[in-house]
């Protein structure tokens, strides 16, 4: 008897650290990506996208994130501009590539809401390691928000930037992309 008393106080004691399984609610997340040109600034909005992840919670903290995939539909890029929308499909190649993704490979640090983040971005058939800080909120409802912003330059992934009007207006190669991702189970 008192093997299983010493058992069950043990077992009730032990916080047990697992794994759970979100996914992105897209409806509640967005992804907008800002630029420049010689005439003026622009954004548009990844309007598809998806997103996976194994997350470890523990005692309300977050513990680690073994895996995360992120998966944004180039043809989803939108600008409310059509002819825009078409250079930036064009000079994304995505006929070849139709998916920007990031696949994280490692979590280096976590702070009470601030996490640092490492992976691999395919922009464009073209892969480069990038390292991102993220702010991140455990929220009431079992959801969790990342937020962060990722300055990308596009000729580090053989993007060419948009040019229209026989090349008067021409894309600046850096873009910021500003991310605000809800995960559910």
């Amino acid at each position: 008897m008192y093997r299983i008393v010493i058992t069950l106080i043990l077992s009730l004691s032990t916080s047990v650290l697992f794994a759970q399984s979100y996914s992105v609610v897209e409806n509640d997340s967005k992804v907008i990506i800002n630029g420049t040109s010689n005439v003026h600034d622009w954004e548009s909005e990844a309007e598809e996208f998806s997103g996976t992840a194994s997350i470890e919670i523990a005692e309300d903290s977050l513990v680690d994130i073994s895996s995360l995939e992120f998966n944004v539909v180039v043809d989803g890029i939108k600008s409310g501009k059509g002819g825009m929308d078409s250079k930036t499909y064009d000079a994304l190649n995505e006929k070849k590539h139709p998916n920007i993704t990031f696949t994280l490979s490692d979590i280096t640090q976590i702070s009470s809401n601030t996490l640092t983040a490492t992976g691999q971005l395919t922009i464009s058939g073209v892969t480069k390691d990038v390292e991102m800080e993220v702010e991140y909120e455990l929220q009431p409802d079992g959801t969790i928000l990342f937020n962060g912003i990722q300055p990308i330059k596009m000729t580090d992934y053989n993007v060419d930037p948009p040019k229209a009007m026989f090349g008067a207006i021409k894309a600046g190669e850096d873009v910021e992309v500003t991310f605000n991702a809800k995960f559910a189970q």
